[in-house]
């Protein structure tokens, strides 16, 4: 029955988030078109014509950035991310074991 409240309330909530505020339509009159008015061409969609060459590709063998390590902040930032992790898994285990041992107390008296 819980599950069901939680699933409802976080429905809710992240409904609440994502709508701020009402849409609102803009008036006819405010409305503008975008009209193309020249024939150039749109990249991407260039036909080529017999006897042309085609430019040159991205060069393949790119020079990449050298390569840092690990920032001893952000090691620290993983480490207590790892601790806080493990910490929401022992505490989700403990509360999972009580809810079993409630719920078959419960069923038996």
């Amino acid at each position: 029955m819980w599950r069901s409240v939680l699933a409802g309330f976080l429905l809710v909530l992240a409904g609440a988030l994502t709508v701020p505020s009402a849409a609102v339509a803009a008036p006819s009159s405010q409305v503008g078109y975008v009209v193309q008015t020249t024939d150039a061409p749109v990249p991407g969609n260039e036909t080529l014509q017999p006897g042309a060459t085609v430019g040159p590709g991205p060069d393949i063998d790119a020079p990449q950035q050298p390569a840092q390590g690990v920032n001893p902040e952000t090691r620290k930032k993983l480490w207590l991310g790892g601790i806080a992790l493990a910490l929401f898994a022992l505490v989700y285990w403990r509360n999972k074991k009580r809810w079993a041992k409630w719920k078959a107390g419960r069923k038996s008296g």
